[in-house]
């Protein structure tokens, strides 16, 4: 059988030709003048899925590269300012050892204590280090100030929190850039917040403004609860829980606050509390906010009390307290504390150890101070061998101010036990720094390394990258000129074909 082509059929065929070729051409002008091979996720679905992957994961790279590069200043500068102290602990111990020479008088213990007045202003300054506006060692309260002196007693008052800022180097790895200065210069002994905990106690010892606080739980419902008879947290606690709402209240997993557990099942909302009657107590209880879910309070930094129990120190992990050993003069003993449950027995059994020793809690109320009753005498309390009582509640052992201030007080009064005693106290303070500093080390060399390796990882990524998307060139070219030489060619053959006659101007 013989079919008959019209014209109207070779002319569309000539153009789709046409159309497709120069399409071609397009395209391949487009990946030369983009370098891409990959224009449109139909070109090569599997190829952009692994395009996008890859560049997800450079971007995480890159991005811990600059988080690395801008935190390293904090561990530089914290080794820097270690290694100060450390220089300072060892001229202290220079001035030790020298006043207890035979030809050294009262006058000239005199002199070396004013020189160690300025030694413990270099440590002040060093343990104060403040880097792009963000001081080193007050753990995450950037913003504060962490050492005070104290005033009327030894040692320094702490003034920041036992936290530490960590920082993500790498998928699933985060290093400590910061050290609370708790753990390094001095002690807070950081009570847990307990159901027992009295409301005046929290804040610093600031307390709490009693008065009523709303909340509405996640799925709607609203209750106004009021505070004003509250005296501790389980009248907080039971009160909350008493109101009707889908809303349990109890102590966080942190033990530095509460914790505000929504159990609605329809939700319509987020988890809110508010003041209620123009007042502050749901600030000051660390609950004030909104949470798409459960409520974590804030750090009610509750202050000690003789009733604080020794368990609850510590943030809650508890101390396991042991022998003592005190050096008052000519007076001397080991004092065993393992029996205390609470702070009031610590208290009472230095108190009255016979050693002519006053302790109390301290001004800010977060340690221990303890003294020598006797003004001519200076009371140095130390670790026994392998133990650590001393230190953990910051009495003596390891306590870099606490030694300094021992010390600069034996040679104001002339007290060459005292000063003797001290000397113990320097060492172990020395070990202390330097064991910092080692991991403070440490944290450096892992920043280096993971910077060394995201940039190798980045560079190889991009090349893998590139093999994914990126258009080859002299291909792209060599298409090109083919795609040329087809165009041409098609064009010519359809001049052919489809040439006009006369018939085709008489319809």
């Amino acid at each position: 059988m013989v079919m008959r082509v019209t014209n109207q059929a070779q002319q569309a065929n000539a153009l789709r030709n046409l159309f497709r070729i120069t399409e071609d051409q397009f395209l391949a002008n487009q990946r030369i003048s983009s370098g891409k091979r990959i224009l449109a996720p139909s070109d090569d679905p599997l190829g952009l899925r692994d395009a996008l992957g890859l560049r997800a994961s450079i971007s995480r790279s890159e991005q811990f590269n600059r988080n690395i590069t801008f935190n390293q200043v904090f561990v530089n500068s914290a080794d820097s300012a270690l290694g100060n102290v450390s220089t300072s602990l060892i001229r202290a111990q220079e001035l030790a050892v020298n006043s207890l020479n035979g030809i050294n008088t009262a006058a000239t213990r005199q002199a070396a204590a004013e020189e160690l007045d300025q030694i413990i202003g270099n440590v002040f300054q060093a343990a104060n280090t403040k880097v792009q506006g963000r001081f080193l060692f007050s753990g995450t309260g950037l913003a504060t100030e962490p050492f005070q002196q104290n005033a009327g007693a030894l040692g320094a008052l702490y003034t920041g929190d036992g936290n530490r800022l960590n920082l993500e180097v790498a998928d699933g790895l985060t290093v400590p850039i910061t050290k609370p200065g708790s753990e390094v210069f001095a002690v807070d002994l950081n009570p847990a917040v307990t159901t027992a905990t009295n409301l005046s106690d929290l804040n610093g010892g600031a307390g709490v403004t009693l008065g009523s606080l709303s909340i509405t739980d996640r799925a709607g419902n609203n209750a106004v609860v009021n505070l004003g008879a509250a005296t501790t947290v389980n009248d907080v606690i039971v009160a909350i829980n008493g109101a009707g709402l889908n809303v349990t209240a109890s102590i966080n997993s942190a033990g530095d606050g509460l914790l505000l557990t929504d159990t609605s099942t329809a939700i319509t909302q987020a988890l809110t509390v508010t003041e209620s009657g123009g007042g502050t107590v749901a600030q000051e209880l660390g609950i004030l906010g909104s949470r798409n879910g459960n409520l974590t309070g804030q750090d009610l930094n509750p202050v000690l009390t003789t009733a604080t129990t020794i368990a609850s120190l510590n943030g809650g992990n508890g101390l396991t307290l042991g022998l003592v050993d005190v050096t008052n003069g000519s007076l001397s003993g080991t004092v065993n504390l393992s029996g205390a449950t609470t702070l009031n027995d610590v208290l009472t059994t230095l108190n009255g150890a016979g050693l002519n020793l006053t302790a109390s809690i301290n001004s800010q109320g977060n340690g221990l101070d303890v003294v020598s009753s006797n003004a001519n005498t200076t009371a140095v309390i130390d670790d026994v061998a392998g133990g650590d009582t001393a230190s953990i509640l910051g009495i003596g052992g390891n306590n870099v101010f606490l030694a300094l201030d021992t010390l600069k007080q034996a040679l104001e009064r002339d007290d060459t036990e005292g000063i003797s005693a001290s000397l113990d106290l320097l060492n172990a303070s020395r070990d202390k720094v330097s064991d910092v500093r080692a991991e403070f080390g440490a944290v450096s060399r892992t920043l280096d390394q993971m910077e060394v390796l995201s940039g190798e990882d980045v560079v190889t990524q991009k090349e893998q990258l590139s093999d994914i998307e990126d258009a080859d060139f002299v291909q792209e070219a060599a298409n090109l000129a083919a795609l040329e030489t087809a165009l041409q060619a098609t064009l010519a053959v359809t001049a052919r074909v489809l040439q006009p006659t006369l018939l085709d101007f008489l319809n």
